[in-house]
């Protein structure tokens, strides 16, 4: 089973997402998100809508391409996480899941998004994009599992990616796929870069810089673990004699974990709580 929930938490001089994934050893999956504004604007409503199989969904028009704009259908049931801006509803499906355990989330990805330009697309390309604001939209609505959606970007069928306006401006997203089973896919346009896809194995994801850039840094922490280190104390002599200051707390073994609230140290910081986690044996999915 699959369980999702969403945290909108209003912090000071924050615009920042973090989305971590659990898994039990009874095969259990639990997502849990936070989702942070610093001036989340009162014309902005927020809203939990339940879609039915068959939905339609309609992409905007593009200057390139005659006739009817790209649609497409939705497979499944869904649940999503979207919002109005003036009274208008958004393209942006910020968060959701479908009946099949599928779940999909949007996340900052500042000064490293980078998306097709709308005046690009054309030809036969016009019968297969999508804004990146109606990404998650489609990959729930056509999707069951992370694999099927790895298959289609190996193989070029997934749809083309544009620059879409939402809240008057380009937002720079990526995104974080999860299915049932715990499986998980990062998906990032990257400037100057293109498409790329990676595998989810920590269960956690933030915002900027590209995911493996967050891989990479976790090196930096090889000391991390669950239990104490250097119980022992610290110890040397002095005259003759031997001391030992032995420490009169725990917690060293995450001696060194960062506290701030910058997008690399949230990554780390997540990581070993909810990693650890999944030594439970059991857990009550939503």
């Amino acid at each position: 089973m699959l369980g999702f929930a969403i945290l909108v938490t209003l912090l000071t001089m924050s615009d920042s997402c973090q989305e971590i994934r659990i898994k039990a050893k009874d095969g259990g999956v639990v997502l849990g998100r936070s989702m942070e504004f610093s001036d989340l604007r009162d014309y902005v409503n927020n809203y939990v809508v339940t879609e039915p199989s068959g939905t339609k969904h309609e992409a905007p028009r593009l200057p390139n391409c005659p006739g009817d704009p790209f649609t497409f259908s939705n497979r499944f049931k869904t649940i999503t996480y979207k919002g109005t801006f003036r009274g208008e509803w958004l393209n942006t499906t910020a968060d959701g899941i479908n009946d099949a355990g599928l779940s999909a989330s949007v996340l900052y990805f500042t000064d490293y998004a980078e998306y097709i330009d709308p005046s690009d697309i054309m030809g036969t390309a016009c019968a297969n994009s999508v804004p990146q604001t109606m990404v998650t939209t489609y990959i729930l609505a056509t999707y069951q599992t992370v694999e099927q959606v790895r298959s289609d970007l190996e193989s070029g069928t997934f749809p083309a990616v544009w620059a879409g306006y939402d809240l008057g401006y380009v937002p720079p997203l990526h995104y974080n796929i999860i299915d049932k089973t715990g499986a998980g896919l990062v998906l990032e346009h990257v400037k100057g870069q293109g498409v790329k896809w990676y595998d989810n194995t920590v269960g956690v994801i933030t915002n900027s810089p590209p995911y493996p850039w967050h891989m990479d840094n976790l090196r930096n922490y090889p000391h991390f673990q669950r239990n104490d280190n250097g119980r022992e104390g610290f110890k040397y002599s002095s005259l003759g004699v031997d001391y030992s200051l032995i420490p009169q707390w725990t917690g060293s073994g995450l001696l060194g974990l960062p506290g701030d609230y910058t997008s690399p140290s949230r990554f780390v910081k997540l990581l070993p709580f909810f990693h650890w986690l999944q030594h439970l044996p059991l857990l009550t999915t939503l």
